[in-house]
Protein backbone atom coordinates (compact mmCIF):
# COMPACT_ATOMS: atom_id res chain seq x y z
CA UNK A 1 0.00 0.00 0.00
CA UNK A 2 1.30 3.44 -0.90
CA UNK A 3 2.09 5.44 2.20
CA UNK A 4 1.27 9.12 2.69
CA UNK A 5 4.32 10.92 4.06
CA UNK A 6 3.05 14.45 3.45
CA UNK A 7 2.67 15.23 7.14
CA UNK A 8 6.23 14.08 7.87
CA UNK A 9 7.50 16.19 4.98
CA UNK A 10 5.61 19.16 6.41
CA UNK A 11 7.50 18.74 9.67
CA UNK A 12 10.90 17.97 8.15
CA UNK A 13 11.88 21.50 7.13
CA UNK A 14 12.53 23.31 10.43
CA UNK A 15 15.51 25.37 9.33
CA UNK A 16 15.54 28.81 10.80
CA UNK A 17 12.75 28.06 13.32
CA UNK A 18 12.94 28.95 16.99
CA UNK A 19 12.23 26.26 19.59
CA UNK A 20 8.67 27.58 20.30
CA UNK A 21 7.96 27.63 16.57
CA UNK A 22 9.15 24.04 16.26
CA UNK A 23 6.93 23.07 19.20
CA UNK A 24 3.93 24.72 17.53
CA UNK A 25 4.64 22.88 14.32
CA UNK A 26 5.00 19.59 16.21
CA UNK A 27 1.62 20.10 17.86
CA UNK A 28 0.08 20.91 14.48
CA UNK A 29 1.62 17.73 13.06
CA UNK A 30 0.20 15.61 15.89
CA UNK A 31 -3.25 17.14 15.38
CA UNK A 32 -3.02 16.47 11.63
CA UNK A 33 -2.05 12.83 12.16
CA UNK A 34 -4.80 12.31 14.74
CA UNK A 35 -7.38 13.84 12.41
CA UNK A 36 -6.18 11.60 9.60
CA UNK A 37 -6.43 8.54 11.86
CA UNK A 38 -9.97 9.49 12.92
CA UNK A 39 -11.12 10.11 9.35
CA UNK A 40 -13.12 7.37 7.66
CA UNK A 41 -10.72 5.08 5.80
CA UNK A 42 -13.04 3.70 3.19
CA UNK A 43 -16.56 3.11 1.94
CA UNK A 44 -18.31 0.35 3.87
CA UNK A 45 -21.82 -1.13 3.51
CA UNK A 46 -24.70 0.45 5.41
CA UNK A 47 -27.55 -1.65 6.80
CA UNK A 48 -30.45 -2.41 4.47
CA UNK A 49 -33.76 -2.65 6.32
CA UNK A 50 -36.01 -1.82 3.39
CA UNK A 51 -36.43 1.81 4.43
CA UNK A 52 -35.20 4.95 2.68
CA UNK A 53 -31.46 5.66 2.53
CA UNK A 54 -29.76 9.06 2.26
CA UNK A 55 -29.06 10.54 -1.14
CA UNK A 56 -25.58 11.68 -2.03
CA UNK A 57 -25.04 15.38 -2.58
CA UNK A 58 -24.66 14.64 -6.29
CA UNK A 59 -28.07 12.96 -6.37
CA UNK A 60 -29.61 15.74 -4.31
CA UNK A 61 -28.31 18.39 -6.75
CA UNK A 62 -29.89 16.56 -9.68
CA UNK A 63 -33.15 15.92 -7.79
CA UNK A 64 -33.49 19.58 -6.79
CA UNK A 65 -32.77 20.77 -10.32
CA UNK A 66 -35.45 18.52 -11.74
CA UNK A 67 -38.10 19.83 -9.34
CA UNK A 68 -37.95 23.24 -11.01
CA UNK A 69 -37.39 21.95 -14.53
CA UNK A 70 -37.79 18.31 -15.64
CA UNK A 71 -35.15 18.89 -18.33
CA UNK A 72 -32.54 20.35 -15.98
CA UNK A 73 -30.75 17.01 -15.54
CA UNK A 74 -29.85 15.60 -18.97
CA UNK A 75 -29.87 11.85 -19.42
CA UNK A 76 -26.67 9.91 -20.04
CA UNK A 77 -26.48 7.57 -23.01
CA UNK A 78 -24.43 4.63 -24.23
CA UNK A 79 -24.29 3.41 -27.84
CA UNK A 80 -22.78 0.13 -29.05
CA UNK A 81 -22.72 -1.12 -32.66
CA UNK A 82 -22.79 -4.92 -32.95
CA UNK A 83 -22.03 -6.96 -36.09
CA UNK A 84 -22.97 -10.64 -36.14
CA UNK A 85 -25.88 -12.80 -35.06
CA UNK A 86 -27.32 -11.11 -31.98
CA UNK A 87 -29.27 -13.37 -29.58
CA UNK A 88 -32.08 -11.12 -28.35
CA UNK A 89 -33.21 -13.51 -25.58
CA UNK A 90 -29.65 -13.69 -24.32
CA UNK A 91 -29.37 -9.90 -24.40
CA UNK A 92 -32.63 -9.51 -22.46
CA UNK A 93 -31.32 -11.89 -19.81
CA UNK A 94 -28.05 -9.98 -19.57
CA UNK A 95 -29.90 -6.68 -19.20
CA UNK A 96 -32.05 -8.12 -16.41
CA UNK A 97 -28.90 -9.39 -14.69
CA UNK A 98 -27.30 -5.94 -15.04
CA UNK A 99 -30.21 -4.33 -13.19
CA UNK A 100 -30.06 -7.05 -10.54
CA UNK A 101 -26.30 -6.46 -10.13
CA UNK A 102 -26.43 -2.68 -9.62
CA UNK A 103 -28.82 -1.40 -6.93
CA UNK A 104 -28.90 2.08 -8.40
CA UNK A 105 -30.91 0.70 -11.34
CA UNK A 106 -33.47 -0.62 -8.84
CA UNK A 107 -33.77 2.64 -6.94
CA UNK A 108 -36.53 5.25 -6.77
CA UNK A 109 -36.59 8.58 -4.96
CA UNK A 110 -38.89 10.09 -2.35
CA UNK A 111 -39.76 13.76 -1.95
CA UNK A 112 -37.33 14.18 0.97
CA UNK A 113 -35.28 13.36 -1.18
CA UNK A 114 -34.16 9.91 -0.11
CA UNK A 115 -33.50 6.79 -2.12
CA UNK A 116 -35.42 3.52 -1.86
CA UNK A 117 -33.74 0.36 -3.15
CA UNK A 118 -36.16 -2.25 -4.50
CA UNK A 119 -35.62 -5.98 -4.77
CA UNK A 120 -36.60 -5.90 -8.44
CA UNK A 121 -37.72 -3.49 -11.13
CA UNK A 122 -38.54 -4.16 -14.80
CA UNK A 123 -35.75 -4.20 -17.39
CA UNK A 124 -37.34 -2.20 -20.24
CA UNK A 125 -35.95 -3.38 -23.58
CA UNK A 126 -37.43 -2.36 -26.93
CA UNK A 127 -36.63 -3.79 -30.38
CA UNK A 128 -37.09 -1.64 -33.49
CA UNK A 129 -36.42 -2.80 -37.03
CA UNK A 130 -35.11 0.06 -39.19
CA UNK A 131 -33.68 -2.25 -41.85
CA UNK A 132 -36.40 -1.54 -44.41
CA UNK A 133 -36.16 2.24 -44.14
CA UNK A 134 -34.33 4.20 -46.88
CA UNK A 135 -31.37 5.12 -44.64
CA UNK A 136 -31.49 2.67 -41.71
CA UNK A 137 -28.33 3.86 -39.91
CA UNK A 138 -29.44 7.50 -39.96
CA UNK A 139 -32.99 6.50 -39.01
CA UNK A 140 -31.64 4.65 -35.99
CA UNK A 141 -29.56 7.68 -35.01
CA UNK A 142 -32.58 9.97 -35.29
CA UNK A 143 -34.72 7.62 -33.20
CA UNK A 144 -31.94 7.30 -30.62
CA UNK A 145 -31.69 11.08 -30.38
CA UNK A 146 -35.44 11.33 -29.78
CA UNK A 147 -35.23 8.70 -27.03
CA UNK A 148 -32.31 10.44 -25.35
CA UNK A 149 -34.59 13.31 -24.39
CA UNK A 150 -37.41 11.20 -22.91
CA UNK A 151 -37.95 11.76 -19.21
CA UNK A 152 -38.13 9.34 -16.29
CA UNK A 153 -40.35 9.48 -13.19
CA UNK A 154 -37.97 9.54 -10.21
CA UNK A 155 -40.62 8.24 -7.84
CA UNK A 156 -41.54 5.25 -9.98
CA UNK A 157 -38.62 3.85 -11.94
CA UNK A 158 -36.98 2.13 -13.63
CA UNK A 159 -34.66 4.97 -14.60
CA UNK A 160 -33.12 3.39 -17.68
CA UNK A 161 -34.19 1.77 -20.92
CA UNK A 162 -32.40 -0.18 -23.63
CA UNK A 163 -33.39 0.03 -27.30
CA UNK A 164 -32.11 -2.39 -29.94
CA UNK A 165 -32.17 -1.10 -33.51
CA UNK A 166 -31.80 -3.54 -36.39
CA UNK A 167 -30.20 -1.64 -39.28
CA UNK A 168 -29.44 -4.54 -41.61
CA UNK A 169 -28.68 -8.28 -41.77
CA UNK A 170 -26.45 -9.09 -38.80
CA UNK A 171 -26.21 -5.40 -37.86
CA UNK A 172 -27.68 -4.03 -34.62
CA UNK A 173 -27.24 -0.86 -32.61
CA UNK A 174 -27.78 -0.83 -28.85
CA UNK A 175 -28.79 2.44 -27.26
CA UNK A 176 -29.02 2.75 -23.48
CA UNK A 177 -30.61 5.85 -21.92
CA UNK A 178 -30.30 6.42 -18.18
CA UNK A 179 -31.33 9.23 -15.83
CA UNK A 180 -28.33 11.19 -14.59
CA UNK A 181 -29.33 10.58 -10.95
CA UNK A 182 -28.56 6.87 -11.47
CA UNK A 183 -25.35 7.09 -13.49
CA UNK A 184 -22.82 9.54 -14.87
CA UNK A 185 -20.70 9.36 -17.99
CA UNK A 186 -17.86 7.63 -16.15
CA UNK A 187 -20.23 4.85 -15.05
CA UNK A 188 -21.16 4.00 -18.63
CA UNK A 189 -17.84 2.21 -19.12
CA UNK A 190 -18.71 -0.04 -16.18
CA UNK A 191 -22.18 -0.63 -17.63
CA UNK A 192 -20.76 -1.49 -21.07
CA UNK A 193 -18.23 -3.93 -19.62
CA UNK A 194 -20.77 -5.62 -17.36
CA UNK A 195 -23.43 -5.95 -20.07
CA UNK A 196 -20.91 -7.47 -22.49
CA UNK A 197 -19.63 -9.90 -19.85
CA UNK A 198 -23.14 -10.95 -18.84
CA UNK A 199 -24.15 -11.48 -22.48
CA UNK A 200 -20.98 -13.55 -22.98
CA UNK A 201 -21.81 -15.76 -20.00
CA UNK A 202 -18.86 -14.63 -17.88
CA UNK A 203 -19.05 -14.78 -14.08
CA UNK A 204 -18.70 -11.38 -12.44
CA UNK A 205 -17.47 -11.07 -8.85
CA UNK A 206 -19.98 -9.81 -6.30
CA UNK A 207 -19.89 -6.10 -5.60
CA UNK A 208 -18.79 -5.49 -2.00
CA UNK A 209 -20.46 -2.08 -1.94
CA UNK A 210 -23.22 -0.31 -3.86
CA UNK A 211 -23.87 3.34 -4.66
CA UNK A 212 -26.08 3.83 -1.59
CA UNK A 213 -23.07 2.92 0.57
CA UNK A 214 -21.03 5.61 -1.17
CA UNK A 215 -23.87 8.10 -0.70
CA UNK A 216 -23.93 7.61 3.08
CA UNK A 217 -20.13 7.76 3.31
CA UNK A 218 -19.80 10.85 1.10
CA UNK A 219 -22.41 12.79 3.08
CA UNK A 220 -20.51 12.11 6.32
CA UNK A 221 -17.23 13.12 4.69
CA UNK A 222 -18.68 16.36 3.30
CA UNK A 223 -19.91 17.40 6.74
CA UNK A 224 -16.31 17.51 8.01
CA UNK A 225 -15.18 19.80 5.19
CA UNK A 226 -17.97 22.24 4.46
CA UNK A 227 -17.47 24.73 7.30
CA UNK A 228 -13.76 25.20 6.68
CA UNK A 229 -14.22 25.57 2.92
CA UNK A 230 -17.27 27.83 2.74
CA UNK A 231 -15.26 31.05 3.36
CA UNK A 232 -13.27 30.36 0.18
CA UNK A 233 -16.46 30.30 -1.90
CA UNK A 234 -18.02 33.29 -0.18
CA UNK A 235 -14.91 35.32 -0.98
CA UNK A 236 -14.59 33.99 -4.53
CA UNK A 237 -18.23 34.49 -5.51
CA UNK A 238 -18.88 37.74 -3.71
CA UNK A 239 -20.09 40.28 -6.24
CA UNK A 240 -20.11 37.69 -9.02
CA UNK A 241 -21.56 38.94 -12.32
CA UNK A 242 -25.08 38.19 -13.48
CA UNK A 243 -26.08 35.78 -16.26
CA UNK A 244 -23.95 35.84 -19.40
CA UNK A 245 -26.77 35.26 -21.86
CA UNK A 246 -30.33 36.55 -21.82
CA UNK A 247 -33.19 36.70 -24.26
CA UNK A 248 -34.67 34.12 -26.59
CA UNK A 249 -32.61 33.94 -29.75
CA UNK A 250 -33.98 30.61 -30.89
CA UNK A 251 -37.43 29.64 -32.01
CA UNK A 252 -37.89 26.87 -29.43
CA UNK A 253 -38.54 27.42 -25.75
CA UNK A 254 -37.70 25.25 -22.79
CA UNK A 255 -34.44 23.38 -22.46
CA UNK A 256 -34.22 22.03 -25.99
CA UNK A 257 -30.69 22.23 -27.29
CA UNK A 258 -28.57 21.94 -30.40
CA UNK A 259 -25.13 20.37 -30.67
CA UNK A 260 -22.36 20.98 -33.20
CA UNK A 261 -18.88 19.48 -33.13
CA UNK A 262 -15.57 19.75 -34.90
CA UNK A 263 -12.24 17.98 -34.69
CA UNK A 264 -8.84 19.60 -34.32
CA UNK A 265 -5.46 17.90 -34.26
CA UNK A 266 -3.77 17.22 -30.94
CA UNK A 267 -0.82 19.25 -32.20
CA UNK A 268 -3.04 22.36 -31.98
CA UNK A 269 -3.78 21.68 -28.31
CA UNK A 270 -0.13 20.83 -27.62
CA UNK A 271 0.96 24.14 -29.15
CA UNK A 272 -1.34 26.00 -26.75
CA UNK A 273 0.03 24.00 -23.83
CA UNK A 274 3.59 25.01 -24.68
CA UNK A 275 2.63 28.70 -24.44
CA UNK A 276 2.28 28.42 -20.68
CA UNK A 277 4.93 28.66 -18.02
CA UNK A 278 5.20 25.44 -16.05
CA UNK A 279 3.13 22.28 -16.55
CA UNK A 280 0.03 22.98 -18.61
CA UNK A 281 -2.53 20.25 -19.26
CA UNK A 282 -4.92 20.01 -22.23
CA UNK A 283 -7.72 20.84 -19.76
CA UNK A 284 -6.06 24.13 -18.83
CA UNK A 285 -5.25 25.05 -22.43
CA UNK A 286 -8.74 24.37 -23.79
CA UNK A 287 -10.51 25.91 -20.78
CA UNK A 288 -8.47 29.11 -21.19
CA UNK A 289 -9.37 29.20 -24.89
CA UNK A 290 -13.05 28.66 -24.03
CA UNK A 291 -12.99 31.57 -21.56
CA UNK A 292 -11.42 33.71 -24.28
CA UNK A 293 -14.29 32.76 -26.58
CA UNK A 294 -16.87 33.65 -23.91
CA UNK A 295 -15.18 37.01 -23.36
CA UNK A 296 -15.37 37.81 -27.06
CA UNK A 297 -18.97 36.65 -27.34
CA UNK A 298 -20.21 38.70 -24.39
CA UNK A 299 -17.71 41.51 -23.84
CA UNK A 300 -17.51 40.42 -20.17
CA UNK A 301 -14.11 40.37 -18.47
CA UNK A 302 -15.31 38.86 -15.19
CA UNK A 303 -16.36 35.30 -16.03
CA UNK A 304 -17.66 32.32 -14.07
CA UNK A 305 -17.92 28.93 -15.72
CA UNK A 306 -18.47 25.44 -14.36
CA UNK A 307 -15.96 22.59 -14.43
CA UNK A 308 -16.43 18.98 -13.41
CA UNK A 309 -14.89 17.26 -10.42
CA UNK A 310 -15.23 13.47 -10.34
CA UNK A 311 -15.49 11.93 -6.86
CA UNK A 312 -14.73 8.35 -7.94
CA UNK A 313 -11.32 8.51 -6.29
CA UNK A 314 -11.29 5.32 -4.22
CA UNK A 315 -10.41 1.86 -5.48
CA UNK A 316 -13.54 0.27 -4.02
CA UNK A 317 -15.66 2.56 -6.22
CA UNK A 318 -14.13 1.45 -9.55
CA UNK A 319 -16.90 -1.09 -10.29
CA UNK A 320 -19.77 0.91 -8.78
CA UNK A 321 -22.37 2.52 -11.04
CA UNK A 322 -23.77 5.87 -9.90
CA UNK A 323 -23.40 9.62 -10.22
CA UNK A 324 -20.07 10.83 -8.87
CA UNK A 325 -19.81 14.17 -10.68
CA UNK A 326 -19.82 17.47 -8.82
CA UNK A 327 -19.84 20.86 -10.55
CA UNK A 328 -17.31 23.43 -9.36
CA UNK A 329 -17.35 27.16 -10.25
CA UNK A 330 -14.28 28.72 -11.85
CA UNK A 331 -14.13 32.53 -11.68
CA UNK A 332 -11.49 34.48 -13.58
CA UNK A 333 -10.77 38.03 -14.62
CA UNK A 334 -9.63 38.61 -18.20
CA UNK A 335 -8.28 42.17 -18.18
CA UNK A 336 -7.70 44.01 -21.45
CA UNK A 337 -4.20 43.52 -22.77
CA UNK A 338 -3.59 40.25 -20.93
CA UNK A 339 -1.80 37.69 -23.06
CA UNK A 340 -2.87 34.08 -23.44
CA UNK A 341 0.19 32.68 -21.58
CA UNK A 342 -0.81 34.71 -18.50
CA UNK A 343 -4.36 33.39 -18.77
CA UNK A 344 -3.06 29.81 -18.81
CA UNK A 345 -1.36 30.43 -15.46
CA UNK A 346 -4.54 31.97 -14.05
CA UNK A 347 -6.69 29.05 -15.14
CA UNK A 348 -4.26 26.50 -13.71
CA UNK A 349 -4.13 28.29 -10.35
CA UNK A 350 -7.89 28.95 -10.23
CA UNK A 351 -8.73 25.33 -11.02
CA UNK A 352 -6.30 24.07 -8.39
CA UNK A 353 -7.83 26.37 -5.77
CA UNK A 354 -11.40 25.47 -6.68
CA UNK A 355 -10.77 21.72 -6.59
CA UNK A 356 -8.81 21.94 -3.33
CA UNK A 357 -11.79 23.69 -1.72
CA UNK A 358 -14.51 21.62 -3.39
CA UNK A 359 -17.81 21.23 -1.59
CA UNK A 360 -21.11 19.82 -2.89
CA UNK A 361 -22.63 22.24 -5.37
CA UNK A 362 -26.07 22.22 -3.73
CA UNK A 363 -24.43 23.25 -0.43
CA UNK A 364 -22.42 25.96 -2.16
CA UNK A 365 -25.59 27.45 -3.63
CA UNK A 366 -27.58 27.32 -0.41
CA UNK A 367 -24.88 28.48 2.03
CA UNK A 368 -22.41 30.66 0.15
CA UNK A 369 -24.76 33.61 -0.32
CA UNK A 370 -25.38 32.92 -4.01
CA UNK A 371 -28.17 34.99 -5.55
CA UNK A 372 -30.87 32.93 -7.28
CA UNK A 373 -32.73 34.03 -10.40
CA UNK A 374 -35.80 32.04 -11.46
CA UNK A 375 -35.17 30.04 -14.61
CA UNK A 376 -31.40 30.65 -14.53
CA UNK A 377 -28.81 28.10 -13.43
CA UNK A 378 -27.17 29.40 -10.24
CA UNK A 379 -23.55 30.68 -10.17
CA UNK A 380 -22.72 29.81 -13.80
CA UNK A 381 -24.61 29.25 -17.04
CA UNK A 382 -21.74 27.79 -19.05
CA UNK A 383 -19.49 24.79 -18.48
CA UNK A 384 -16.33 23.19 -19.78
CA UNK A 385 -15.92 19.43 -19.60
CA UNK A 386 -12.72 17.57 -20.51
CA UNK A 387 -13.30 13.84 -20.90
CA UNK A 388 -10.88 10.92 -21.08
CA UNK A 389 -10.13 9.20 -24.36
CA UNK A 390 -12.98 6.69 -24.75
CA UNK A 391 -11.80 3.10 -24.50
CA UNK A 392 -12.75 0.56 -27.17
CA UNK A 393 -16.03 -1.29 -26.86
CA UNK A 394 -15.80 -4.43 -24.70
CA UNK A 395 -15.78 -7.91 -26.19
CA UNK A 396 -19.17 -9.50 -26.91
CA UNK A 397 -18.97 -13.24 -27.48
CA UNK A 398 -19.60 -14.08 -31.12
CA UNK A 399 -20.01 -10.43 -32.11
CA UNK A 400 -17.83 -7.61 -33.35
CA UNK A 401 -18.43 -4.53 -31.19
CA UNK A 402 -17.52 -0.87 -31.59
CA UNK A 403 -18.61 2.41 -30.07
CA UNK A 404 -21.71 3.85 -31.73
CA UNK A 405 -21.28 7.62 -31.71
CA UNK A 406 -24.33 9.82 -31.39
CA UNK A 407 -25.07 13.42 -30.47
CA UNK A 408 -27.34 14.21 -27.54
CA UNK A 409 -28.79 17.71 -27.64
CA UNK A 410 -29.95 17.85 -24.02
CA UNK A 411 -28.94 21.26 -22.67
CA UNK A 412 -28.92 21.82 -18.90
CA UNK A 413 -26.88 25.04 -19.23
CA UNK A 414 -26.97 27.87 -21.73
CA UNK A 415 -23.71 26.76 -23.35
CA UNK A 416 -21.47 23.75 -22.81
CA UNK A 417 -18.18 22.77 -24.41
CA UNK A 418 -17.13 19.13 -24.15
CA UNK A 419 -13.59 18.22 -25.24
CA UNK A 420 -12.90 14.56 -25.94
CA UNK A 421 -9.55 13.17 -27.15
CA UNK A 422 -10.07 10.70 -29.98
CA UNK A 423 -6.82 9.23 -31.26
CA UNK A 424 -4.77 11.97 -32.89
CA UNK A 425 -7.61 14.50 -32.66
CA UNK A 426 -9.71 16.35 -30.15
CA UNK A 427 -13.47 16.40 -30.66
CA UNK A 428 -14.87 19.75 -29.52
CA UNK A 429 -18.65 19.67 -29.11
CA UNK A 430 -20.73 22.76 -28.31
CA UNK A 431 -24.25 22.33 -26.95
CA UNK A 432 -26.38 25.45 -26.70
CA UNK A 433 -29.86 25.98 -25.33
CA UNK A 434 -32.31 27.00 -28.03
CA UNK A 435 -33.94 29.68 -25.90
CA UNK A 436 -30.53 31.42 -25.82
CA UNK A 437 -29.11 30.64 -29.26
CA UNK A 438 -30.43 29.68 -32.65
CA UNK A 439 -29.44 26.33 -34.13
CA UNK A 440 -27.44 28.25 -36.74
CA UNK A 441 -25.47 30.11 -34.09
CA UNK A 442 -24.61 26.85 -32.33
CA UNK A 443 -23.50 25.35 -35.64
CA UNK A 444 -21.10 28.26 -36.19
CA UNK A 445 -19.43 28.06 -32.78
CA UNK A 446 -17.06 25.11 -33.42
CA UNK A 447 -15.70 26.80 -36.55
CA UNK A 448 -15.23 30.09 -34.70
CA UNK A 449 -13.50 28.25 -31.86
CA UNK A 450 -11.17 26.36 -34.21
CA UNK A 451 -10.10 29.66 -35.77
CA UNK A 452 -9.55 31.10 -32.29
CA UNK A 453 -7.30 28.17 -31.33
CA UNK A 454 -5.13 28.86 -34.38
CA UNK A 455 -5.03 32.58 -33.58
CA UNK A 456 -3.98 32.37 -29.93
CA UNK A 457 -0.33 33.06 -29.28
Amino acid sequence: MKQDFSAIKDFGDNRGMTVPEQADKRRALVAKLLARKAAPQGVTPVPRDGGPLPCSHEQRRIWLAQQSDPAAAPNVTLGVALSGELDLARLAGAFTALIRRHEVFRTTYTEAPEQVVHGALPAPLEYLDAGDLPHPEQAALDLALARSGERFALGQGPLLRLTVFRVGPGEHRLFLVCHHIAADGGSLGVVADDLAALYSGLALPDLPIQYADYAAWSVRRAETRIEERLPYWRDLLGGAPGPLFTGTAGSQGGRAGATAAIRVGRETVDRLRRLGEGPTTPFVALCAAYLTLLQRMTGRRDLVTGIVSASRTRRELESVVGTFVNMVPLRLALPAGQGFPALLTKVREAAAGALANEIPFDTLVSRAGVARIPGVHPVFQTSFIHRDDPKPAPVWQGLEARVWDHEVDDAALDLMLTATPRGDDYELAFTGKLDRFSAGQVKELPVVFRDLLEELR
